[in-house]
């Protein structure tokens, strides 16, 4: 059987490869989106492929048609991961509605409602896999400390914002004040999944608030 070259045939040949590549680009989200999520829930160790694609609802060759392995995979969850987290960042402490403190203090709130709707079972993708791939694997490792001082710079520059605006002394180092951040701010997520609370994460950034050197505003004598 022949086809003549008429419009609505035509129409069908474009369409098609258009639907084949829609169905694929929505395979490939559905299986990050799956890695993202169990591995803000549990251990890279204790993910299996066949969990993945349960969870994302796909064929086992569907994993194999876009990744090469495991190690690929979790590697381009984690660039989604960062990804997703950049913007957040950069969308929260962005903000110019308020002042640079108070939009770090909201990214706060924010996390402290995202730990106490998931009931605590999901924590930091990255900072999940630096505790448990960190010393072990420096391929992930690598990429794990450079997302870690992308988001540390990113506070700095809130920090450096808030010196600007005369929120805090200019005698801040705003880099330390970012890197200590951020350590304590996972270590107190560890916590409160540990402890089915969001107390660590509360008592923690109200001591880093303390520490910031605020300007004192001094009242006018009369």
């Amino acid at each position: 059987m022949t086809y003549t070259a008429t419009s609505s045939n035509l129409e069908v040949k474009t369409k098609e490869p258009l639907l084949r590549s829609e169905r694929r680009e929505q395979s490939l989200s559905r299986l990050i989106r799956a890695g993202t999520e169990m591995l803000c829930e549990q251990s890279y160790a204790s993910m299996g492929v066949e969990h993945v694609l349960q969870r994302a609802g796909l064929s086992k060759g569907s994993f194999y048609h876009f990744f090469s392995s495991k190690e690929q995979f979790g590697l381009e969850v984690i660039s989604y991961y960062a990804e997703y987290y950049n913007r957040k960042l950069d969308r929260v402490l962005g903000q110019t509605e308020c002042s640079p403190l108070e939009a770090l203090n909201l990214y706060v709130q924010e996390g402290i409602e995202g730990v106490e709707r998931f009931e605590f079972r999901r924590g930091c993708l990255v900072g999940n896999l630096s505790q448990e791939l960190g010393a072990s694997q420096s391929l992930f490792r690598n990429a794990l400390e450079q997302i870690f001082k992308t988001w540390q710079n990113k506070i700095a520059d809130c920090l450096q914002r808030a010196i600007e605006v005369g929120e805090i002394d200019a005698s801040a180092d705003v880099q330390a004040f970012a890197e200590f951040f951020w350590s304590g701010w996972e270590g107190a997520l560890i916590r409160a999944k540990l402890l089915q609370s969001s107390a660590p994460i509360t008592r923690f950034t109200e001591q880093f608030f303390k520490v910031l050197p605020r300007i004192v505003q001094k009242r006018n004598k009369k």
